[in-house]
């Protein structure tokens, strides 16, 4: 079975194949393909002295189909790696438009307004005397 050598380029993490001409290349069907696997051996060796040279890191040796369609991954790993994420990772549109009204009880709380609170006396002497001071800073001179 046809052999292709797989790594990710250390500089920003992306997949990418050992080229025909001895490069990497980001592209599948840009790979050499192996015949034996005495050649994907040799190949790996050299791909494993780019890591060396910190270009590549985990080169790999990947089997593939030859199809109508170029080259395909055998593996379902590797199928993932040569299509990217099997996920939409970008940003969706909002469910709702902006101008529309918010869900309710999700809105802002209403304001309140802070209340001072001054504990009663139940001494009816302290009463009369804050009355008559106008304020307990008075009594307390």
């Amino acid at each position: 079975m046809p052999k292709i050598i797989s790594a990710n380029r250390l500089a920003d993490g992306i997949v990418v194949y050992a080229g025909r001409d001895g490069s990497w290349s980001g592209r599948l069907s840009e790979a050499k393909v192996f015949v034996s696997p005495a050649e994907a051996e040799a190949g790996l060796l050299l791909a494993q002295d780019d890591t060396k040279r910190n270009l590549v890191v985990e080169p790999c040796v990947v089997e593939v189909i030859e199809g109508a369609s170029g080259l395909r991954a055998v593996t379902l790993r590797e199928t993932i790696r040569a299509r990217g994420p099997t996920i939409d990772f970008l940003p969706r549109m909002r469910a709702f438009a902006f101008e529309a009204d918010p869900p309710p009880g999700n809105g802002p709380k209403p304001k309140t307004k802070a209340l001072l609170r001054i504990p009663r006396s139940e001494d009816a002497r302290e009463h009369e005397l804050i009355a008559m001071a106008g304020s307990r800073d008075d009594i307390a001179r």
